[in-house]
């Protein structure tokens, strides 16, 4: 995508008028090491997935959409958690973090996003209005 036009022309007239592949093998191998590297730098930019995010992602949903789906209002959302948490063999190491996820999940809820939870937008707002 970076590659100069002029540089591109130039390595196929060598091609084409000389039969020599230098000039596009040089371009080719300085446009792949341009792409590995803005690979690498997006890759470490992103970090490390979140292995206990993946593990218990299923469960994760579920708490969430119950929470939405039974109108669970302000303070006894910290409730549902723990005992969404205690009632499915959560391990008490995993807990305090997995605990965060998912209040991180539910600060973060939008309309934009609760389809990924399996929630209506009309369920999402009848949820959302009683936490005024």
């Amino acid at each position: 995508m970076e590659v100069d036009q002029a540089a591109y022309v130039s390595a196929l007239l060598g091609v084409y008028e000389r039969n020599d592949v230098s000039l596009v093998r040089d371009l080719y191998l300085w446009a792949y090491n341009r792409s590995s590297q803005q690979y690498t730098a997006i890759q470490q930019a992103m970090g490390e997935p979140n292995t206990l995010r993946l593990h218990y992602r299923e469960k994760i949903r579920e708490v969430v959409r119950s929470i939405i789906l039974e109108r669970v209002e302000g303070k006894l959302i910290v409730e549902k958690i723990n005992n969404a948490l205690e009632a499915n063999d959560v391990p008490v190491s995993d807990r305090n973090e997995l605990f965060n996820l998912i209040e991180t999940e539910m600060i973060s809820l939008h309309e934009g996003n609760v389809a990924r939870f399996g929630i209506r937008p009309s369920e999402f707002q009848t949820w959302r209005s009683l936490q005024q």
